[in-house]
Formats: C-alpha cells, sequence, structure tokens
C-alpha cells in the first residue's frame, strides 16, 4: 500500500513538472487593457483572445480544482467571459504536440444548469458539456479559517488534442476560466510504467472507471478502451 502511495506522489510531482501551465494573477488584472488579441503563454503553449466587443475581464478571485482526493487551490484571479461565445468573442488555444489540454472552468452564474462549454479543433468537436455547479464535490479542511466547512472542488476539464489551434466557446452564457493546462501524455507514459496496480489512468494522469472510454493506461500500458 505505501508503495501504491509513493507512486501516486511521485506521478503528482513530476506531473506538475511537466505540465505547461496558464493561470491568471492580479498582476494580470491590474495591466488589463483592451484583451482582444491578448496573447498569454507558458513555454511553446499559448492562449489568445478575441475580444472585440470589449467584454472578456479579469478579476481577483479564487477557487479549488481536482477531486475529492487531490485539489489545487487556482492563482488570485479569473478570465471572465463576459458573456456568450461570438465570432467576436473566443478563446483560441494552441497545443504545440498532441497532449491533453486542461481546463480549470465554472459557470459565470452559480443558478445557471445550461451554460455549455465547447473545445473544437479542426472542424471537429471534441468537447461539448454543460458546467454544473453540481459537479462540484464537497471537501472539509481546506479553509483555513474554518476547519469544519465544506468547500467546493470544481473538476478540471480534460481533454486529448491535436497539436495546433483549439478553439473554445461557450454558446450559451458567460464562463469563468482560472488556468489553461497542457499535458505530454509521453511523461504520463513514462511515470506510470512501473504502477502495478488495477487502477486505470486517462493520459492526464487521472485516475478513471472502469468503463471510462478512450485512450488509458492501466498496469503501465497504454491502450483504447
Amino acid at each position: 500500500m505505501k508503495k501504491i502511495f509513493t507512486l501516486i506522489a511521485v506521478a503528482a510531482m513530476a506531473m506538475s513538472v511537466n505540465a505547461q501551465k496558464i493561470a491568471f494573477t492580479a498582476a494580470d488584472k491590474a495591466s488589463a487593457g483592451t484583451l482582444d488579441g491578448k496573447v498569454f503563454e507558458a513555454e511553446n503553449f499559448k492562449i489568445t483572445l478575441k475580444d472585440t466587443d470589449g467584454k472578456i475581464a479579469i478579476d481577483e478571485n479564487t477557487q479549488w480544482f481536482g477531486t475529492a482526493d487531490a485539489q489545487e487551490k487556482s492563482a488570485g484571479a479569473r478570465l471572465k467571459s463576459g458573456g456568450k461565445s461570438s465570432s467576436k468573442n473566443l478563446i483560441t488555444v494552441s497545443a504545440p504536440s498532441a497532449g491533453v489540454l486542461k481546463i480549470w472552468a465554472r459557470t459565470g452564474s452559480s443558478s445557471a444548469t445550461d451554460r455549455n462549454l465547447v473545445l473544437t479543433q479542426n472542424e471537429t468537436e471534441l468537447y461539448n458539456k454543460v458546467l454544473l455547479e453540481s459537479d462540484a464535490a464537497k471537501v472539509v479542511g481546506l479553509d483555513e479559517s474554518d476547519a469544519t466547512k465544506e468547500t467546493s472542488v470544481f473538476p478540471i476539464i480534460s481533454v486529448e488534442v491535436a497539436a495546433g489551434d483549439v478553439v473554445v466557446t461557450y454558446p450559451v452564457g458567460s464562463v469563468n476560466f482560472y488556468c489553461f493546462e497542457f499535458v505530454d501524455p509521453a511523461s504520463v507514459k513514462t511515470i506510470n510504467a512501473n504502477a502495478q496496480n488495477t487502477a486505470t489512468y486517462n493520459l492526464a494522469g487521472q485516475k478513471v472507471a472502469e468503463d471510462y472510454k478512450g485512450m488509458v493506461i492501466k498496469n503501465g500500458k497504454k491502450m483504447m478502451k
């Protein structure tokens, strides 16, 4: 059991090192100005904003993302879409190679139940799902001021992408983005090569159910389910 937990800890650490992450800070808010054409970069991974309507904004806000078992708090600010996407308002993510795109996002309205996030690449829809507050896990012990308080931990969207541009749209209403992350699946395969247990992981290194469909890693081997 100790060996399994050690492998998981090593995997989490290596994933953090190999991931290229774009987060937002209070400094981004202060220097925002117009965000049309604004580019955020992390090594050779980048996102580009299209905002000719001037609706996208950055403000200070943090949230927890991940799962009930493993979570991380976002940086000090978020990117607010300011409304639904259009030809004048959208985000383009440029992936440096084939890999896993991870998006930390939350609906722009806590009461909305219809605001979906859509990811498209080469005119193929890769992801289309409604962002629901009810999908958040409730975790005790994350609030420094109250150890008994439940904190919402929102799921991280993980999508396998090819090299090139991925268009991110939100056709129904505003979405708040806290982080964009790119993971090279080759590093995940190496990390899990010696993990001889029955758990199944996706290419983002996240544990998934046995009925998960797509490319997975199990017993150190990569396979399609």
